[in-house]
Parts: structure tokens; C-alpha cells; sequence
């Protein structure tokens, strides 16, 4: 005979109910004839059944076939007429139950419309934004549920961080899906983060099986035996359960139902691997909102008229709140509550609050934003937590794990803490090797700083500084392995990405440019630390050049040379003035840059720096020839290179034969340019300077289109071109294009002469450089010259 359960929220006909009082009865009979309390277990396994089956007869949720009934009552000691009237009220129960509309084959239908059945969900919040594809995950998941062929249940982990709108999403997607769950929705909170003690997975299900018709007497003390009874009374029907802020797997886990038709919502601020790779649970990892939808809940929030009205304040309150929903939140009923209910007033209160975190702040802890964050960190584990304090040292958006490695100070990337952090959350990994943690977590980590050992803040940020150091010249060194280091040649540590030539150089300088921007900002404006502000930048100087990053280089010298005025440090804030000088000449600045060189050179001479005299003096070569004045530039060149033979310094005087030959070129006197420019590729070439070389190569090319020998010019640049290219000099590299078309425009190839202007114009705007023009201006005049406009007499002829 079939075992089933009754339909929810049924206690079963008179019969099934009187057979499971008499049962209950016969085996306190039992007991107390024994002497001793039955072990259930043991009872179970005598009749061949679960545990949860057996309390399943013995509450009346389920009858027990024929067969089982007289095993069971055989192992009480049951016989005679007192046996066959127990069968007899269970034959009764079996014809009520088969007779009871909303059975097929003796297994319950959905509920009846008459049945209660549990509705748990929780109010959720009336807005909702931006997630569009988790709710399309979630409804993908819960379809694969309802379709014919389904074997289980489906269990769906939402994770993300803390405050991240979790939750909410959970219960937005239940409230609105109730319709596909007849027979219910369960939702508990599992308490796994905060103050309150976490939920045993036994409280949880003993909630579950008495919203399920289940008396608290017949509900099975062992937490093992009490989940396998949920999934007999869930098996059959369709029941959204929601496992609401979860801490780990093994407190999910009994929770979950089997059979086809129910679906599992579980939320947590942990990945929950167990999950996924054991249960094929679906997951849905959230992230901060997009810039739109976050602007879109504060509208919701406060009403469309205030952000209306204050549209630069709403976008930098969206960034203040770093995009996490619990903030926008709670800014947004700040807002409203403040006195001048403005947005800019909250801003202006942000933007000078020592503590931040402080007007996140709420009296209710569960949407107190350092209260919340706080759940998880006290969570992990002690080495862990180290690291993710000593994140707050980082200034930078983001990071990988050697920086880490050098944060901490190991001699290895720490790639399990990482890992442990991104599995709390309190870390995104957001493309493999690189990861970050939005600004409220960095103003947490700060806090945690702040309240710790007061030289854990410095000596974090000083390996990170020196790690960055460290790493970067080691960089520099590959992009120009020509140039005699100042401090030896830098050495690659085991915590240190593997660079070990120029593609793998300059792929670490685009990877951490913002970061190492925001290390210079930190050290020199931090007392103490200022000298790596100046030596990141220094360090630095090259790829910003060749990437024609010229804002960006002019922002970094501009730091390393305050640093370098704030630490008195003379020498060096003459060597970042004069690189400040050089960035800002490349942005059309000249007036600025030469007042900067008048003085460096100044300072260098009082200091009796030769070497800094000479360099200040192909400066000003530099900012003359930008703005196309040779007559002035010459003779500052003329000057380097006589110091450079006095000196006899091989690199030197290629420099000083490179400046003066370039402006006699410009003056038209391209034999004598040509002259000194074959003695600077011969230095140049002996060095190894590959980017000297592709430097005096366009010199040497312009001089000969100057002689009126454009196929030898031609040659020139593309032997420079080649080389800008493998140096990655964008800048030059568009100017090698331009000159190159000029010279096949020379010989009558028109076509050959737009491919390659063409080209060089991509590259001039797509570095925002002002050189763009003289390009367009080339093009324009090569279109209008295919194109004459027809003569004035056409127009009105017959």
C-alpha cells in the first residue's frame, strides 16, 4: 500500500487522525511496559524507514502502508483484536484520503483553495531598480522547476556584500512569483551576521514544519531527522522557501527541499561554494548598482524634485554612497528628514565629516552601515582581517595580489586571503588577478586603522609604497634598458609581478597607472613619505611620455615637485620642476614651463649641479622648439652639448648632437643638420637607445625631404615608425604617419599620403593632442584639391 502525506494544512480524516492518536498511544504503552523511553532511530530502522517517516505516522502527516503498519506494531508487541482494529482505522484513513477531492492516485494535488498554507514573506521595500538580469536569472532558474521533465528542486544563492540589496531582490522577485507557488512561502532569516546569535538550522526548520501543520509536539528534536520529514511534506507540491541571510552552507543545507516543483531563494553576504558545487545551486552575485539606477533610487526615494533640481549634487551624492543601495538608502531618508532638505546639504555634510560612515548611521543596527559592515569582519579570519584592515592604507581603485603581498609584507601573493575576502564579499575580483572594494569598505578599513596599533597604518603604507617603487623601476628599467640606473639595476622580488621585458613592462604601468596616481597623491602630501613621491614619478616619466598620457604627467611632476618643497629636499624639487616644465610643454604651455626651467636652472647652479644644467638647458631646446621659435632654442642646445664634450659622456653628447641638429633643421640648414644627426645615430646606435635612434630618425628624414629627396626621407621614417612602435611612443609614432605622408605626397602618391595622414589622425585625437590640426588641415586641402570647385562661366552656360 502507498505511503503519502495529507494535503497541506490538513490534519487528515477522523480515521488517520484517531489511527495516529492510537498509534501514539500504543508506543507510550510500550515504553512504559519496557521500562525505558524506545530509541526512534533504532525503531526506524527495525521497520526499514526513515526516522522522519516514522514521525511522520505518528503525527498523522503521512499513513503508513499496510505492510508497515504491521511491522510497526509487531515491534510494539501489538497483537490479536487489538491489532486488527488499528489495520482496520488505517484501511478507514486510506479510503477517506483516496476519496478526498484533490488526490490523483492516492498522492495529494496542490492545496485545496480551502487549505491554509504558509504565506512568510516579509514586507520588501516599495522600490526596486537595476536588476534586471538577477530577476531574469531568478525566473530562468525557477522555470527549469516547472517543466515536466524536472527531477528536484531548485535552489538559487544570491551574494553579494554587505548593504548590497540582497534581500531585497529575494523578496521582490517572491512577492511577485507567489502566484507559481500554491502551496506556499516560507521565508526565515538565518541571523548569520550581526550581533544576535545565529540560527541552529533546527529553530529554522522546527518554524518551517509547524507552518507546514506539523504540532511543536510531534516537530523531531534531531535537526537531521526533522529535515528529512520537511522534504517528505514538501514532496508533491510547490513551495518557495526564502533562506534569508545565511552564513554557510551547513546551515542551509537541511533546509533545503528535493523534490521537483519547490524552489529554494537562499541570500548571503558569503559565496557559498558548497552550495554550487554539491547541490548545483544557481548563483546570482550582485554588485553595487549602475551609475543610472543608483540615481534613479534616490529619485524614488526623495521625489523627483529635489535631485531635479540639484542634478551635480545628486550625481556626487550617487558617488559618495559609492552606488551601494543601503546608503542611497539611508542618505536619501536623511535628506528628507534634514532641516534644509536639500541634496547639496548632504553632500556639503559628507564631503567634511571626519568619520563618514558616522551619517550612515541609524538607531535600527540592521541598516546601520558600519554596523552592518562590521558583521562581516568579524567573521574572518584573524590573518585575513590584517589584510583587509591594511586595505585601507591603499589609496588606489584597485589593486592585485602582489601589491597585497607587498602591503602585508610576505614574500608571497596571498592569494587564499584574497580569496577568503572575496568570499565574505568585503573584496570583488572584477577581472581575474585584479581586484577592488568600493569606497565605504575603504572608509571602514580606514576606521578599523584608526582604532588599531597607530604604527599599523604606517608601516602598511610604507611597504605598499616601496613595493610600488620597487615594482615600477623595475618597470622603467625594461622601457629603457639603454639608460644606466641612478640606484643600480632594481632587482625582481618573489612578491613582485613577473617583468621581464618590455611588453610585460608596460602592460604593469597601464594595469596601475590610476593606482600608482593615487600613491604619489598619498605620499606627498603625507609628512614623512614625501621622497617616494618624487621617485615614483621620476620612475613613472617614461611610460606617461610614450603613452601620451600628457595631463596625467603633468599632474604627477606637478606632486613630486610640492613633495619635494614641502621635505625641503632642494635637489630633487629641481629635477621635478624641470620634468613638470618638460609635461607642460607638451601641453602647449610654454609660458608656464619656462618660468618652471628659469628656476630649476637657478637652483642647479647654486647647487653646482653641472649634470642639472645640462638637462634644464634640452628643457628649454624643447619648449622653444614646441612653440617654433629656433632662433632661441639653438644656442641652449649648442650650450648642452658643449657641456656634454667636456664631460665626454656618450648619451650626453647623442643628446646634444640630437637638439642642435634638429634646429638647424628647422632653420633650414639640413646639410648641417644631417651633419651632426649621422654622429648622433652612431652614439645612439652603439648605446642600444633604440628610442634616441627613432628620435633623431625623423630629424634626419625632415632634412632630407628638406634636400628635396623624399624616397630617402621616406626610408628614415619608417625605420623610426618601426621603432615608435615597439617602444609604444604613440606620440612620436603619429608624427613618424604624418611626416611619412608628406613625403609620398612629395612623389605624387596621393593615395598612400591620405592612408597614412589618416592613420596619424586616429592616433593625434585619440591622444586629444592639439597636433591633430595641421593633419585635418592636410586632408582638407588634399579633398579639396581631387574636388575643384567647377568654374564660375559652367554655372550659367546653356
Amino acid at each position: 500500500m502507498e505511503e503519502a502525506p495529507w494535503p497541506s494544512g490538513h490534519d487528515g480524516p477522523a480515521a488517520g487522525q484517531r489511527l495516529a492518536a492510537e498509534l501514539a498511544r500504543t508506543v507510550v504503552h510500550a515504553e512504559k511496559r519496557l521500562g525505558r523511553t524506545l530509541d526512534r532511530r533504532e525503531l526506524a530502522r527495525r521497520l526499514n524507514v526513515s526516522a522522519s517517516s516514522l514521525y511522520a505516522y505518528l503525527n498523522g502527516t503521512t499513513l503508513p502502508g499496510a505492510q508497515v503498519l504491521d511491522a510497526l506494531l509487531a515491534a510494539l508487541g501489538v497483537d490479536g483484536p487489538e491489532a486488527g482494529r488499528l489495520a482496520t482505522l488505517r484501511d478507514e484513513a486510506d479510503a477517506a484520503r483516496r476519496l478526498r477531492p484533490g488526490t490523483v492516485r492516492g498522492r495529494p494535488r496542490h492545496s485545496s483553495p480551502t487549505a491554509a498554507v504558509p504565506r512568510q514573506l516579509p514586507l520588501t521595500h516599495p522600490v526596486f531598480v537595476g536588476r534586471d538580469a538577477e530577476l531574469a536569472r531568478l525566473e530562468e532558474a525557477a522555470g527549469r522547476s516547472e517543466e515536466p521533465t524536472a527531477a528536484r528542486a531548485v535552489v538559487a544563492v544570491v551574494e553579494g556584500t554587505a548593504g548590497v540589496g540582497k534581500t531585497t531582490l529575494a523578496l521582490h522577485w517572491a512577492h511577485r512569483s507567489q502566484a507559481r507557488f500554491p502551496d506556499g512561502q516560507l521565508y526565515v532569516n538565518l541571523r548569520g551576521f550581526g550581533d544576535k546569535t545565529v540560527m541552529d538550522p533546527g529553530e529554522a526548520l522546527h518554524g518551517f514544519l509547524q507552518a507546514l501543520g506539523v504540532t511543536p509536539a510531534a516537530i523531531p528534536a534531531d535537526t537531521i531527522v526533522a529535515s528529512g520529514l520537511l522534504r517528505t511534506l514538501l514532496a508533491g507540491r510547490r513551495v518557495l522557501l526564502v533562506l534569508d541571510n545565511a552564513r554557510s552552507t551547513e546551515q542551509v543545507r537541511p533546509l533545503l527541499p528535493t523534490a521537483p516543483g519547490s524552489v529554494a531563494v537562499v541570500t548571503s553576504r558569503n559565496r557559498l561554494d558548497g552550495l554550487v558545487v554539491r547541490e548545483g545551486a544557481r548563483r546570482i552575485a550582485l554588485d553595487v548598482l549602475p551609475r543610472y539606477a543608483a540615481r534613479t533610487l534616490l529619485e524614488q526615494q526623495m521625489g523627483a524634485g529635489r535631485p531635479a533640481l540639484e542634478p551635480r549634487e545628486t550625481d556626487e551624492l550617487v558617488d559618495l554612497c559609492a552606488r551601494l543601495p543601503l546608503a542611497l538608502s539611508v542618505a536619501a531618508a536623511r535628506t528628507a528628514a534634514g532641516p534644509e532638505g536639500s541634496v547639496g546639504a548632504m553632500v556639503r555634510e559628507l564631503r567634511r565629516a571626519r568619520a563618514p560612515l558616522d551619517l550612515f548611521g541609524v538607531q535600527d543596527a540592521d541598516v546601520d552601515l558600519r554596523t552592518v559592515f562590521h558583521g562581516s569582519y568579524t567573521l574572518l579570519p584573524a590573518p585575513a582581517a590584517r589584510l583587509f584592515r591594511l586595505l585601507g592604507c591603499h589609496p588606489g581603485p584597485e589593486f592585485d595580489a602582489t601589491a597585497c603581498a607587498g602591503l602585508i609584507g610576505a614574500a608571497e601573493p596571498p592569494v587564499t586571503l584574497l580569496d577568503t575576502l572575496t568570499a565574505a564579499h568585503l573584496v570583488r575580483q572584477h577581472t581575474p588577478g585584479r581586484y577592488a572594494l568600493h569606497d565605504l569598505l575603504r572608509l571602514y578599513c580606514a576606521e578599523l586603522l584608526d582604532t588599531g596599533p597607530p604604527r599599523e597604518r604606517r608601516e602598511g603604507t610604507e611597504r605598499l609604497l616601496r613595493h610600488y617603487l620597487d615594482t615600477a623601476r623595475l618597470a622603467d628599467r625594461h622601457l629603457e634598458p639603454w639608460r644606466p640606473p641612478a640606484d643600480g639595476a632594481p632587482q625582481a622580488t618573489a612578491a613582485q609581478p613577473p617583468i621581464g621585458d618590455h611588453a610585460a613592462a608596460s602592460g604593469w604601468f597601464e594595469a596601475e597607472l590610476s593606482s600608482l596616481q593615487a600613491v604619489i597623491a598619498h605620499a606627498a602630501t603625507t609628512a614623512g613619505l614625501e621622497p617616494y613621491a618624487w621617485q615614483l614619478a621620476d620612475a613613472c616619466a617614461v611610460h606617461l611620455r610614450r603613452s601620451g598620457r600628457r595631463a596625467q604627467r603633468a599632474a604627477v611632476h606637478a606632486l613630486a615637485r610640492d613633495a619635494a618643497g614641502r621635505a625641503g629636499d632642494r635637489a630633487a624639487h629641481a629635477t621635478a620642476t624641470r620634468r613638470h616644465a618638460d609635461a607642460l610643454s607638451r601641453l602647449h604651455r610654454a609660458r608656464e614651463a619656462l618660468d618652471l626651467l628659469s628656476e630649476s636652472l637657478r637652483t642647479c647652479r647654486e647647487l653646482g649641479d653641472e649634470e642639472g644644467v645640462r638637462e634644464v638647458r634640452l628643457s628649454l631646446v624643447r619648449v622653444y622648439d614646441s612653440g617654433g621659435d629656433p632662433r632661441r632654442a639653438l644656442p641652449h642646445a649648442r650650450l648642452a652639448l658643449a657641456m656634454a664634450e667636456r664631460t665626454g659622456d656618450p648619451l650626453a653628447l647623442a643628446d646634444g648632437l640630437t637638439a642642435v641638429a634638429q634646429q638647424w633643421e628647422r632653420l633650414g640648414e639640413h646639410t648641417v643638420a644631417l651633419g651632426h644627426a649621422r654622429r648622433a645615430l652612431d652614439l645612439y646606435t652603439g648605446l642600444g637607445h633604440l628610442d634616441g635612434q627613432a628620435g633623431i630618425l625623423i630629424g634626419m628624414g625632415r632634412a632630407e625631404q628638406g634636400l628635396g629627396r623624399p624616397t630617402a626621407a621616406i626610408g628614415h621614417y619608417e625605420v623610426s615608425l618601426g621603432l615608435d612602435r615597439a617602444l609604444g611612443d604613440r606620440f612620436r609614432e603619429a608624427h613618424a604617419l604624418e611626416h611619412l605622408g608628406d613625403a609620398h605626397a612629395e612623389l605624387g602618391r596621393g593615395g598612400d599620403a591620405r592612408a597614412l595622414w589618416e592613420e596619424a589622425l586616429a592616433l593625434f585625437e585619440e591622444l586629444h593632442h592639439p597636433d591633430s590640426a595641421p593633419v585635418q588641415a592636410k586632408l582638407r586641402a588634399q579633398r579639396g584639391a581631387a574636388y575643384p570647385p567647377e568654374p564660375a562661366s559652367s554655372q550659367h552656360s546653356p
